[in-house]
């Protein structure tokens, strides 16, 4: 016989699961923070390890005496004015860099980094001694800016030096060379003839002409302004600056007769003011004497290369190394 089936046991329903709280953003957070620095630990831990087993970090070349140094340059004054550079760029921006009345525009080809021997001045292939001795101790890559006093730079020569009095006495009669005249006055001198004055504009009249010596006399106004060393208004070459014609007497000294120049200048005047004087020579206004009643200008001669707003001078070069040889 079969048995009866037995019912089966009734399942108790199970307590539904309380539903899980979100995770905080924060947290989150936080633990990616943690996990990336315990990497970043290992992995540099390894770099050190790395570098300390391997070959050891090469120091940053210093510029000792007698290197060969290749470096890019801007030679300045105390005012920004910039009068020599190696660098393309600073020769044409006329804006952030603005020139000296010297500075000479080159071939773009010829703005290259500039080669030199630290610690070398004074010879052949040497630089001025404030050049070469400042940059001894600085590092490759490293900028500077090296002060260069007068006496470490460029030499001045007195002979291109000229004092002139505020208040300048000419005698209102001369007597050259028949021809010195013809080269100054760009004439022969006819007697008793009139012509301007090839410095100071106003008319002399030539009153003697006899063995080869000529003699003349000047014939300004009192309260003619004249410019002597260029015109002052001239856009595109301003240069010189007005002179008053103080005062004319042509019996003064004997009947040699004196004039008296006020020339319209200041301290402000300096190393502002260029000219050209009546020998050709450029210059600069480069001294100022209230007291004296005088100031100095310093003559420019680039046949020879002497340039008087830059010799005697303090000087300021902002100086890249890029490249440091040892000779040693």
């Amino acid at each position: 016989m079969e048995s009866e089936p037995q019912e089966e046991p009734k399942k108790e329903p199970k307590e539904p699961k309380a539903p899980r709280e979100p995770r905080d953003p924060l947290s989150i957070v936080l633990v990616l923070i943690a996990a990336a620095i315990v990497v970043s630990v290992s992995v540099v831990g390894y770099v050190l390890y790395d570098n300390t087993s391997g070959s050891p970090i090469e120091e940053t070349p210093v510029v000792a005496s007698g290197d060969s140094v290749t470096m890019n340059y801007i030679g300045m004054f105390s005012d920004g004015r910039v009068f020599d550079t190696s660098i393309l760029d600073v020769a044409w921006d006329n804006v952030l860099f603005p020139k000296s009345f010297t500075f000479s525009q080159r071939e773009n080809d010829s703005y290259v980094p500039f080669e030199m021997t630290a610690g070398l001045y004074g010879v052949s292939g040497g630089t001025i001694k404030g050049f070469a001795l400042g940059v001894i101790g600085m590092k490759q890559n490293e900028r500077k800016i090296i002060e260069v006093a007068p006496d470490d730079g460029y030499a001045v020569n007195p002979a291109m030096m000229t004092n002139i009095a505020l208040e300048e006495e000419l005698p209102a009669t001369e007597t050259i060379s028949e021809t010195d005249f013809k080269s100054l006055f760009n004439t022969d001198p006819v007697l008793m003839d009139t012509v301007q004055h090839y410095k100071w504009q106003w008319d002399v009249m030539v009153v003697e002409n006899i063995g080869g010596l000529t003699t003349f006399k000047h014939i300004p106004t009192v309260g003619q302004i004249v410019y002597p060393f260029g015109d002052p208004k001239n856009y595109d070459d301003p240069q010189g600056w007005a002179c008053e014609v103080e005062s004319y007497d042509p019996s003064a000294d004997g009947g040699i007769g004196k004039i008296v120049v006020k020339h319209d200048v200041s301290a402000e005047s300096v190393y502002k003011i260029q000219g050209t004087d009546s020998d050709g020579l450029s210059f600069v206004m480069s001294a100022f004497n209230a007291t004296a009643g005088m100031f100095t200008i310093h003559k420019i001669d680039t046949t020879s290369g002497y340039n008087g707003e830059i010799y005697g001078r303090t000087l300021y070069f902002e100086i890249t190394v890029l490249v440091v040889k040892s000779n040693a």
